[in-house]
């Protein structure tokens, strides 16, 4: 595979029902996606089998799950160690967009 580049805002895409998922690249060791919430919209905790990384590029939200609830906004980078469980909450007025990167 061919490093790749992205400017993640020409990659934002809303959906209007739920949070969207916009997978952006996946290799055999990572998979990184972008994911994009509205106000109200959420991701239930879950875990995984591999440890997934959150870094919060705009908006503000509430991580639910391990060591939460507790904000998160621009700038926040989070470790969910595998098997732990992990989710956001987007109650702002505003996107909230982050990128995740699963291993394992």
């Amino acid at each position: 595979m061919e490093t790749t580049f992205w400017d993640y805002q020409d990659q934002v895409a809303y959906h209007k029902e739920k949070a969207n998922k916009v997978q952006l690249a996946e290799t055999p060791h990572s998979r990184t996606t972008l994911w994009c919430l509205l106000p109200g919209q959420h991701i239930h905790p879950h875990e995984h089998a591999g440890d997934h990384i959150w870094i919060v590029l705009e908006g503000e939200g509430t991580f639910l799950g391990a060591g939460g609830p507790r904000p998160v906004g621009p700038g926040t980078l989070l470790v969910a160690p595998q098997g732990r469980p992990h989710g956001v909450e987007n109650k702002s007025q505003e996107g909230l967009v982050f990128v995740s990167i699963s291993a394992g």
